[in-house]
């Protein structure tokens, strides 16, 4: 049986596992949208029974734990793109799971597009809710594909930018999408 979990010799030395994956993700998404907050310390990947991946923060230590689904074990393409889509969480997290439009849009589009480009297939959420998010992410882009670098300059938390200073960084972007994009989702 197959899992994500166990990596097996090859000639070029060992296959990939989730957690080695997660190192490339990070290594992306920190080139993409800026460096993570190292003050938290990434445990690792594992599975939960609820389904629902997510981002835990256990012993409130600032240490955080991404979860994915069981559905992931024998299913290397769909456990990147879970982590792919914490991992944006990874890069400013907050100790709670209150995120922002901008936020969770960005992690489903980044999970999109790394599975993509990363040979692990077509992959969409099947919640409109985060696809509408992704669709906002885009328009923002549209405007500036560095906008959320220079936004995270002013302010690490993707969570904490507020509508004030998308304006302040690109005065294109309509005030409406900069109030969508800064809601708690």
């Amino acid at each position: 049986m197959s899992s994500i979990f166990i990596s097996h010799r090859t000639t070029n030395g060992h296959s990939w596992t989730i957690t080695s994956k997660l190192g490339h993700i990070l290594r992306i998404a920190e080139k993409k949208y800026g460096p993570r907050d190292y003050t938290y310390t990434i445990l690792g990947v594992e599975l939960n029974q609820d389904g629902h991946p997510r981002i835990w923060y256990p012993g409130d230590c600032k240490n955080l734990v991404i979860q994915i689904s069981m559905n992931c074990i024998n299913d290397i393409d769909r456990a990147v793109f879970q982590v792919a889509h914490e991992a944006i969480h990874c890069l400013s997290p907050t100790g709670t799971n209150r995120a922002n439009v901008l936020e969770e849009g960005l992690a489903n589009l980044f999970s999109i597009e790394y599975t993509l480009a990363n040979g692990n297939g077509i992959w969409t959420s099947n919640d409109q809710k985060y696809t509408d998010a992704s669709e906002l992410v885009k328009q923002l882009l549209s405007f500036d594909q560095e906008i959320i670098k220079k936004l995270r300059l002013a302010q690490p938390a993707i969570s904490s930018i507020d509508k004030e200073l998308i304006l302040k960084t690109n005065s294109n972007v309509p005030e409406n999408l900069a109030e969508r994009l800064t809601v708690i989702f």
